[in-house]
C-alpha cells in the first residue's frame, strides 16, 4: 500500500502572516488493514502449512498477554468512530459506503466485543501457547493463525475455509485443546483488529474532507484576490473532495479548478483518473468492512 501524504489541517486560531492561514500536519494511520493476497481454498491450505513451520513457541508458560490491551483500545476507537460518523449522518454530511456499513451494523460489532470479553478472560489467554518470534512476540499462537487467515481472505470467512486452515496447520504443528477452544474468540479478536484499522482509515478520510471543506471556504472568501495556492503536499482524497465540492461554486472558483487541473497534469494524471481511483479505493474499503461485519 502506497503511503498517503499527511493531511494539512488548518489551525483554529487566526491567520498567519499575509492573511494566509497556517496549516499543520495531521498523521496518517500507521497500520494498514489486514489485507494481503487473496488466496483460494487450496492456496490457503499451503499457507497454513508454511505458517505452522515458521512459528516458534516461547518455552516459558503464561507469556501470552500483549493483545488484550490492544483489544480494549480497539473497542474504544471503534466506539468513537461510530459516534463521529453518527454525528455526520445527523448533520447530513457525506458518508462513504464503508462508513454506512459500520454505522448500520455496529450492534454486531458491540456483540462481538462483548462475546470476546465474556469468553476469553485474561487469565485463560495468558495460559495459551505464545510465540517467541519477534513479529509476534507475546501473542498467542492461535491468534497469529487467526490474523493470517483474515489477512489472506480479506475477512471473508466460511466454515469450510476455517476448518481446512486449522487442519492444515495441525499437520505440521498440532494445536492444544485450549487453543481450539479459543479459536472462535481469536477470530473475533482478529476481525475487531481489522475493523479498527479500517475505521482508522475512515476517520483519516473524514479529516481530509473536513480540511478540504475548510480550505475551500477560505478560497471562496478570497476568490479573485490573487493566484490560487494549493496546499502542499496535496493528498489525492483531498483533491477528490475539492473536485466534488467545486461543482457547487460553478465559475466563481474556476481559478481553483484550473490550478487543480494544472497540478494533476504535472503529475501526469487527470481529475477523472483521480476520481476513478478514489471510487475504487472506497469500494475495496466497503467490501472489507462488510466482510468483517
Amino acid at each position: 500500500m502506497t503511503p498517503r501524504p499527511p493531511v494539512l489541517w488548518p489551525a483554529t486560531g487566526g491567520t498567519g502572516e499575509g492573511g494566509i492561514r497556517r496549516w499543520f500536519r495531521r498523521p496518517v494511520p500507521s497500520e494498514p488493514p489486514l489485507r494481503d493476497e487473496l488466496l483460494s481454498i487450496e492456496a490457503l491450505e499451503g499457507r497454513a502449512i508454511t505458517l505452522a513451520g515458521s512459528l516458534t513457541l516461547d518455552p516459558r508458560e503464561g507469556r501470552a498477554f500483549s493483545v488484550l490491551p490492544r483489544f480494549a483500545n480497539n473497542g474504544r476507537v471503534l466506539s468513537r468512530a461510530y459516534m463521529d460518523l453518527a454525528r455526520d449522518l445527523a448533520a447530513g454530511r457525506f458518508l462513504s459506503a464503508a462508513a454506512e456499513w459500520l454505522l448500520d451494523n455496529f450492534h454486531v460489532v458491540t456483540e462481538g466485543l462483548s462475546a470476546v470479553e465474556r469468553d476469553l478472560p485474561p487469565t485463560y489467554y495468558r495460559q495459551l501457547p505464545s510465540l517467541a518470534v519477534r513479529a509476534h512476540a507475546g501473542h498467542a499462537r492461535i491468534y497469529a493463525v487467526a490474523l493470517e487467515l483474515i489477512r489472506h481472505s480479506d475477512s471473508r470467512l466460511d466454515e469450510q475455509q476455517m476448518v481446512l486452515f486449522l487442519r492444515s496447520f495441525q499437520r505440521v504443528a498440532p494445536l492444544t485443546i485450549g487453543e481450539l477452544w479459543a479459536w472462535p474468540s481469536m477470530v473475533k479478536l482478529a476481525l475487531v483488529e481489522n475493523l479498527r484499522r479500517l475505521a482508522d482509515e475512515l476517520m483519516y478520510a473524514r479529516v481530509v474532507r473536513q480540511a478540504a471543506d475548510t480550505w475551500l471556504d477560505q478560497a471562496a472568501t478570497g476568490a479573485g484576490a490573487g493566484p490560487v495556492d494549493l496546499p502542499s503536499p496535496l493528498a489525492p482524497d483531498f483533491a477528490v473532495h475539492l473536485l466534488h465540492r467545486l461543482r457547487e461554486y460553478g465559475l466563481r472558483l474556476s481559478g481553483v479548478r484550473l490550478a487543480l487541473d494544472q497540478h494533476l497534469a504535472a503529475l501526469d494524471t487527470t481529475a477523472e483518473d483521480l476520481i476513478r481511483a478514489e471510487h475504487q479505493r472506497q469500494s475495496v474499503a466497503q467490501a472489507s468492512v462488510a466482510n468483517a461485519v
